[in-house]
């Protein structure tokens, strides 16, 4: 850890163990914001057309790469959260995996980088700040540095390059098989049960 991180770390950190509103605000941020990712890909899917849904399969592949590049980093070099140092207050329970790069991080800012690319702006600023607010809350609440999460914006930046990339090559193709699977395995067998039961 050097001098930078531990200055900044210290700064938006809770100053005590005390929960206020501004911890219970960290709170949410920290646990619930992220969930909201899976969700918007499982509407972009079942309500979007077909040029929406390769956007969606995009956003997977870029989430895949992201987090495929944070096992490796974390696998090759483990980084310690303040809580196992130890410094600052630590106000939620975190098991010791590896802090370097954050994934709840990762993964908004992965989306917000897609979202760029695709030239999708307002979603790209939305997802922007809840990301930054992610960022801060898991600083905050003591279970990450802030270097966790520049480098949570850097593997996504790559991630979102490498999914643009597969996309041009291989996205329609991709899309156009998992659309048929999709249909295979739910449309068409929802689609029965509702006859069935009508």
């Amino acid at each position: 850890m050097n001098a930078l991180d531990q200055t900044l770390f210290s700064a938006i950190n809770a100053g005590s163990l005390d929960w206020g509103a501004t911890a219970w605000v960290a709170y949410a941020a920290a646990r619930y914001i992220v969930l909201l990712i899976p969700l918007h890909v499982a509407i972009l899917w079942i309500a979007g057309t077909h040029d929406v849904r390769r956007q969606a399969l995009a956003l997977v592949a870029a989430l895949v790469i992201a987090i495929g590049i944070s096992f490796l980093i974390g696998a090759v070099v483990p980084s310690q959260r303040p809580f196992l140092i130890p410094i600052g207050n630590q106000l939620i329970e975190h098991r010791a995996s590896p802090s370097f790069p954050s994934n709840h991080g990762l993964v908004m800012f992965t989306y917000a980088a897609v979202m760029l690319s695709l030239r999708h702006w307002r979603h790209a600023a939305c997802i922007g700040c809840a990301s930054v607010f992610v960022a801060w809350s898991r600083v905050y609440l003591g279970i990450h540095f802030p270097l966790d999460m520049v480098g949570a914006l850097v593997v996504a930046v790559v991630a979102a390059w490498g999914a643009r990339a597969f996309d041009r090559r291989f996205g329609l193709e991709v899309t156009r098989r998992v659309e048929a699977m999709f249909d295979r395995t739910v449309v068409r067998p929802a689609n029965w049960m509702i006859r069935k039961q009508g």
